[in-house]
């Protein structure tokens, strides 16, 4: 059995008490389909009695009332079981998409708009699969039910009406064969068009700016022909099949009429003999067609369901040892040793040495594609290196629980991640143990409790998708807020100012002065004013330490520091 169907068949296996459901109601069904043939005949042939029709007309209801509610519970349990399970892939997913690295997502080549394709479309391809799984069970008992029937009914007719099936099983193969092929296609085109929306939505501003939306409109319109192609070319594959099977019914058909004529002709069959087989045979039809569309639509499911069990078993987590020990109470200094970080093949970060003490504050200088980023997402293990190691004291941060090592490290950032909610959840950011009189404090120090007051909401204001209802600076001095009220001793600080203008850059600074009160903190600087009084300032280029020292002792140095210090002061 193909790996991406055991993967699916161990999801509804969590769900065995409503299969056991499912199967029961699917017999039941089947059995009272089976047996309406033979009833057909026996009622026929009781035509001349009519007490015994009588009698037989409240086991017609009870057949008809068996397989109403069998089938309801049949189809509806399945459904039901199809939407749980689709819904636990989708968690499944998106928790696995929050524990992939950095690294992962920067590589996926559809980016986002890929990854929400898969929670959204592939899983959808998914659960329509599963809503049909109950006919791959009941279809085939429906139909031993009927062969059943038919044999009783004559054996050496249904002995060659046999012959036909090995033709319709090559058939099916061929088709499902073309439909897997498609439906690889079809997926990843589908992917391409999500990313493609996601793109645009989040790059409405420039779009505009540069009026490109006719260029987005023709690459989404090219991007949605050529899926439109793939679904042409597998819904052909998916209906070739009706015209086969309906031409080999009704041939079947006006064949059995013509045989029954002759038998009755000669007295070796009734008219209700006659009527009961072609009920059997009509009755035959039905679990075949619905065999051969849940196994053909079973075929897509494979596809879809191989790429979502992909991206579960993906390999790119940040892994954290059975060992995993709390963070360090007691320590006295973060150390780098022989750090070495690649990426895309080029090497970022080589043998990189740096030991900072608990309560210094360091900037990290240098040109774009330096490092600097790079260091601080290693503490933070949001990539792992691939050489060497990082400890916080004497412990290595891989043997630190994960969560505890975050806990400890607050991050502030260019661009704040703001969630569509409340000022005051953002602060928040989910830490519940602390009350609103912290938010208030913390939104004090880092100097946002005026902004906040004049919002019409004030602390209960929504900020839009990604703060965008607030200013640059205002969402900077909420993120700085939020490192407050989680007051962590390790502070990371990546470009926090660099977009901000002259006015906002001011009020930002001063809660970040504030901030960094006490605590060991990291700073990515683009904007070299803002690390004058670093304890120790580091120059980076391709990874490497070139120049370190105080600010003054870097400008009195002529070196690269002093370079980068009057190019922006304009010397």
């Amino acid at each position: 059995m193909p790996v991406e169907l055991k993967s699916i068949l161990k999801e509804l296996y969590a769900f065995k008490k409503n299969l056991f459901i499912i199967a029961v109601a699917g017999i039941i069904s089947a059995a009272c389909k089976g047996y309406i043939a033979i009833f057909i005949k026996q009622m026929i042939d009781a035509a001349a009695d009519p007490e015994k029709l009588k009698s037989m007309a409240w086991l017609g209801i009870s057949l008809a009332f068996g397989i109403g509610i069998s089938r309801y519970f049949h189809i509806f349990m399945m459904n039901m079981v199809a939407e749980k399970v689709s819904q636990r892939l989708r968690e499944k997913l998106q928790a696995k998409f929050m524990r992939l690295n950095l690294k992962f997502h920067n590589n996926y080549a559809s980016g986002a708009g890929g990854l929400i394709s898969r929670t959204l479309n592939d899983i959808r391809i998914v659960q329509d699969g599963l809503r049909l799984f109950a006919d791959l069970f009941s279809a085939p008992l429906l139909f031993i039910f009927m062969l059943r029937n038919l044999f009783v009914l004559d054996m050496q007719l249904t002995i060659y009406i046999l012959f036909l099936a090995p033709v319709l099983a090559v058939f099916i193969k061929q088709v499902s064969k073309g439909i897997r092929k498609y439906s690889i296609s079809g997926i990843e085109q589908l992917e391409k068009i999500t990313a493609t929306i996601k793109e645009s939505l989040d790059g409405v501003r420039t779009i505009q700016s540069f009026n490109l939306e006719r260029m987005m409109e023709e690459r989404l319109n090219h991007q949605g022909n050529e899926l439109i192609g793939m679904r042409r070319r597998i819904n052909a594959l998916i209906e070739s099949m009706g015209p086969i099977t309906e031409f080999i019914a009704t041939f079947l058909i006006l064949a059995v009429m013509f045989y029954f004529s002759q038998r009755i002709s000669k007295g070796q069959a009734t008219a209700g003999t006659l009527i009961a087989f072609i009920t059997a045979l009509l009755q035959v039809n039905e679990p075949i067609k619905k065999f051969q569309e849940a196994y053909v639509r079973v075929q897509e499911t494979r596809v879809a369901a191989a790429r979502v069990f992909h991206l579960l078993n993906e390999k790119s987590e940040i892994e954290e040892t059975p060992t995993a020990k709390p963070f360090p109470k007691e320590w006295d200094a973060i150390t780098y040793r022989n750090v070495g970080f690649s990426f895309f093949e080029e090497n970022l970060i080589q043998d990189f040495n740096l030991s900072i003490k608990k309560g210094q504050v360091i900037a990290f200088v240098g040109e774009s594609g330096s490092g600097k980023s790079t260091l601080a997402n290693l503490l933070a293990r949001f990539y792992d290196p691939q050489a060497g190691e990082i400890t916080i004291g004497r412990d290595n941060i891989k043997d630190i629980r994960l969560s505890e090592l975050r806990k400890n490290i607050g991050l502030v950032s260019q661009d704040v991640f703001l969630f569509s909610d409340t000022i005051e959840k953002n602060i928040q950011a989910g830490i519940v143990e602390k009350n609103v009189e912290d938010v208030y404090r913390a939104a004090q120090a880092a100097f946002a409790h005026d902004f906040i007051l004049q919002q019409a909401g004030k602390y209960d204001t929504r900020v839009g998708e990604r703060g965008g209802l607030l200013s640059g600076g205002e969402r900077q001095r909420v993120g700085i807020a939020r490192a407050f009220f989680k007051d962590a001793p390790i502070l990371i600080l990546d470009e926090a100012t660099s977009a901000l203008d002259s006015v906002s850059e001011v009020q930002v600074q001063k809660g970040l002065e504030t901030l960094m009160k006490g605590r060991t903190t990291l700073i990515i600087a683009h904007r070299l004013s803002t690390i004058q009084n670093a304890d120790l300032i580091l120059v980076l280029k391709k990874g490497k330490i070139v120049e370190q020292g105080t600010h003054q002792q870097l400008l009195s140095s002529a070196g690269e520091y002093r370079r980068l210090f009057q190019t922006q002061m304009g010397q």
